[in-house]
């Protein structure tokens, strides 16, 4: 049975209760009227019989004898009297009204025929279906039932103080983690020196150890240091791509051509750059935002797009240890929205366009070093909450099962907040760096669209579950039907044929 079948199975079983009602009313009627009679009877039966006492009475004091009953009838001297239409028309106006009729939809042809009259029948008798369809169909207690029934199957577990305050702990670290480890990628903002990540600064300083070797650059390496500047630079010059182009012209400039080129990012350019290599072309986007692909005319293309991706890979690790490196997964894109921003990059200067601000934090060191560095903070909340449902999970038993769905919702949900607190810390963090657009915490940004997109998908999989559900009771109650239906046709079927349903 599909969806549009079982809506409509739903409503047209909405009916049922009114007639059911209807009936019930009527036999209530009915038991009421019996009892008068019964009690009205009652009192006649002792009228007559004290009066057929003062009767034998009065004969016993006249010294008559009474005559049999029967022997009055073969004499043919009692007879009956027709009661007239005064005494019967009470009996009349009771009759009647057992004469209703129960009013039932008419069938028609087919089930969309019976859909509409069910309709109308909604209508003539003006019965209001807008309400709760629980509550029509089910006594009140039961309707209770199911509910509670349906909340701890298919609804989020509800939370304890537990859940709250582990909640509450992973936004704390993971914001001090986000203001004091992760910070700034340094630098200076509108004249002020700024606090920048000891872990960024860090890698920075080991990548000149790794970063292709040009000449005795009197960097002091170990031997498994020397050893990756070799591969590096190794694979600098055999990795050749047409979308590495300079060109400040079009706002290819050496501090942001790899920003500007989607083929440099290290996911987008598993694409973008393998589509680059393979027809021999640059794709960027230009100062205005404007999407540019042009040829190149030092590479033809190739029809190997094995050795055209491994291309695209092994040039991205040549650039990633570089001074500027490789951007942030994901933040070219962004060039393309020329909205304003809100934000000011100079004193007293009017806010500029998304597109100005990524290219700004790209220039001023904001690339996939520090992007790792961001990832800190979120990665810190979801460990404190995975260990907290671990630990809640293995208190259960030694071999929990599958946690359902309502567990599972419960489970997205305290991530879910915890991102969203923790996206709400970092944008008071960047107020509190005087609105430094470096202070920008992109990674626990994407960690809030994953886990809402992961909401969103486990919202969907309990519709469907409910759905499947509801489709298993519709087929159970049709079975149950069908089976009683032939039970009592077997049951009023003639001997020797068997019942058989129509």
């Amino acid at each position: 049975m599909n969806e549009k079948t079982r809506r409509e199975a739903a409503r047209a079983l909405l009916a049922q209760p009114f007639q059911l009602q209807f009936v019930c009313g009527s036999l209530r009627t009915l038991e009421g009227q019996v009892a008068t009679l019964e009690s009205e009877s009652a009192r006649q039966v002792s009228d007559l019989s004290r009066l057929d006492a003062q009767i034998t009475q009065l004969y016993v004091q006249a010294g008559w004898s009474r005559l049999d009953p029967s022997e009055l009838a073969a004499t043919g001297t009692v007879g009956h009297s027709k009661p007239s239409s005064q005494g019967t028309r009470p009996v009349r106006q009771r009759s009647t009204q057992l004469q209703r009729k129960v009013a039932l939809p008419d069938v028609g042809e087919d089930w969309n025929a019976y859909v509409r009259n069910t309709e109308r029948y909604f209508s003539d008798h003006e019965i209001e279906v807008t309400g709760d369809p629980l509550g029509q169909l089910v006594p009140p207690e039961l309707a209770v039932e199911v509910r509670r029934r349906f909340d701890s199957q298919f609804s989020p577990a509800p939370w304890d103080r537990w859940d709250y305050s582990v909640v509450a702990l992973a936004v704390l670290v993971g914001a001090l983690t986000d203001y004091l480890l992760v910070a700034t990628p340094g630098g200076s903002f509108k004249g002020k020196l700024q606090p920048g990540s000891p872990l960024t600064e860090w890698m920075k300083e080991q990548s000149k150890k790794l970063a292709p070797m040009r000449g005795r650059d009197g960097v002091e390496r170990n031997a498994f240091q020397k050893w990756i500047a070799e591969l590096t630079t190794a694979a600098e010059d055999w990795a050749k791509v047409p979308f590495d182009v300079v060109n400040p012209k079009v706002g290819l400039t050496p501090n942001v051509h790899r920003l500007a080129s989607p083929g440099h990012d290290p996911l987008l350019g598993l694409v973008v750059g393998l589509g680059d290599v393979v027809s021999g072309t640059c794709t960027f986007i230009d100062k205005s935002g404007a999407w540019q692909v042009i040829d190149h005319p030092n590479h033809a293309g190739t029809r190997n797009p094995i050795g055209a991706l491994v291309k695209v890979v092994v040039h991205g690790f040549s650039d990633v240890f570089t001074a500027k490196g490789l951007p942030p997964p994901f933040l070219a894109p962004f060039q393309l929205m020329g909205a304003k921003s809100g934000f000011t990059l100079r004193e007293g200067g009017d806010p500029v366009s998304v597109r100005d601000v990524v290219r700004y934090m790209y220039a001023n060191g904001y690339d996939l070093r520090h992007f790792m560095t961001t990832t800190i903070s979120p990665a810190i909340a979801e460990v404190i909450l995975w260990a907290y449902h671990g630990v809640r999970a293995c208190a259960v038993g030694p071999a929990p099962e599958e946690p359902r769905i309502a567990e599972r919702l419960k489970r997205e949900q305290m991530l879910a907040l915890t991102h969203g607190l923790l996206a709400s810390t970092n944008i008071l963090k960047t107020a509190l760096y005087g609105w430094n657009p470096m202070a920008i915490n992109l990674a626990q940004f994407g960690a809030l669209a994953t886990r809402m997109l992961s909401l969103v998908k486990l919202a969907s999989e309990k519709d469907r579950q409910v759905q499947q559900a509801l489709h298993d009771g519709w087929e159970a109650l049709l079975g149950e039907a069908q089976e009683k239906a032939l039970h009592a046709q077997d049951g009023a079927a003639p001997a020797g044929r068997p019942g058989r349903l129509p």
